[in-house]
């Protein structure tokens, strides 16, 4: 078991503190047995008589009455053992002023001083920081980055939807030699927890943790997690199943051990259009189109499509195919508009025959379907 520093000199100030005191005891015991001792004024009688003996007849020696007022030499024979005792209790004081002085400067650290102590304190912080977060990984990551944090790439969960994270790339005794690079990585991982991760429709997208973009946790929170990733060290990353073993949940008293991944929602048809329309992170077509009526387009060639399918726009080349007769005209033309119009700024996203784009004949059916519907 690792000893804590505070504990160590706090047990030595301890120590310390009662040797003093056993030592300004020893001076009162030895000034007592040092000093002769004082008159009382019945020494005569106890020359004769023990005590708890009956005395049959008034003693013939004389005893001087109390006074009433109390002895000056009384007040003064114990001045000695009083002032020791006083200096006593003053360096008490002292001492313990002292101790609250020496725990706030000396046990307590600044995280920010490069001072020993303080290199100390500050490595504490960074292990509870860390195991916080990874308390926070077994409550909220399990279920996609799995066990051990390996996500995707874990051999045995193939089913898991968020991407690695316990790698090396993203430990801090790999990046601390590159304060550029750490910094790179650092950002990368708290932003990506802050706002989240949107992939493609038919995947899990990772959601926004930050509270202050919709989520649940807080910057103290999220730093937590980011410091769990950098620094956490394999045996850490073992004890997320043992922290969900004693979290309260609904299978036989704890969390589930077994990663759950969320399902991804199956989407069909014009619903399947307008994500890829809107929200797909690799082919947007908001990029360059506006979709609301009456707003210009980002792209100022390329038509507002707010209200498609009763308005167009329908490009001379298209209406010639419509006129043509072909049926696929629009298909053709979302699929692999240059070779319709060469000059257009539209790009390719069929995904088909090595085009080049990202799109599959169905994801491209779906936006047709989805455009048809903005009426």
């Amino acid at each position: 078991m690792q000893l804590d520093l505070n504990f160590v000199l706090a047990a030595a100030s301890i120590l310390m503190f009662a040797g003093f005191l056993a030592f300004f005891g020893y001076l009162i015991f030895h000034q007592q047995s040092m000093e002769p001792r004082e008159k009382t004024g019945a020494e005569l009688i106890e020359q004769h008589y023990a005590a708890g003996e009956t005395i049959e007849q008034p003693t013939p020696y004389y005893v001087a009455p109390i006074p009433a007022a109390p002895d000056p030499l009384e007040i003064s024979a114990n001045l000695d053992r009083k002032i020791l005792v006083g200096a006593g209790m003053l360096f008490a004081v002292f001492a313990l002023v002292g101790g609250y002085f020496f725990t706030l400067f000396v046990v307590r650290a600044d995280a920010s001083s490069d001072r020993w102590r303080d290199k100390v304190a500050t490595q504490q912080q960074l292990e509870k920081s860390i195991e916080r977060g990874r308390n926070i990984y077994a409550n909220f990551c399990f279920d996609c980055h799995g066990k051990t944090g390996l996500g995707q790439s874990d051999p045995t969960r193939k089913d898991l939807p968020g991407l690695p994270i316990n790698k090396p790339t993203f430990k801090y005794e790999n990046l601390k030699n590159d304060p550029n690079q750490l910094k790179l990585v650092t950002d990368l991982i708290t932003l990506t927890i802050e706002r989240g991760r949107q992939k493609p429709p038919g995947q899990i997208s990772m959601p926004a943790w930050s509270d202050q973009e919709g989520g649940s946790l807080n910057d103290e929170q999220i730093q937590q997690i980011v410091n769990f990733i950098m620094f956490g060290t394999d045996q850490d990353w073992a004890d997320v199943v043992t922290v969900r073993q004693h979290t309260d949940g609904s299978e036989d008293g704890h969390l589930p051990l077994e990663p759950n991944p969320p399902k991804p929602e199956v989407l069909t048809g014009a619903t399947l259009g307008k994500q890829l329309t809107l929200n797909n992170p690799t082919a947007p077509c908001v990029t360059c189109h506006s979709f609301t009526p009456g707003t210009p387009s980002l792209l100022p060639q390329a038509p507002n499509l707010g209200h498609y399918a009763s308005e167009g726009p329908i490009i001379d080349q298209n209406k010639a195919k419509k006129a043509a007769g072909d049926t696929d005209w629009l298909f053709h033309w979302i699929a692999n508009a240059k070779s319709i119009k060469p000059d257009t700024p539209m790009p390719i996203f069929s995904a088909q025959a090595g085009a080049g784009g990202t799109l599959s004949d169905a994801d491209i059916r779906a936006i047709i379907e989805y455009l048809n519907s903005l009426k």
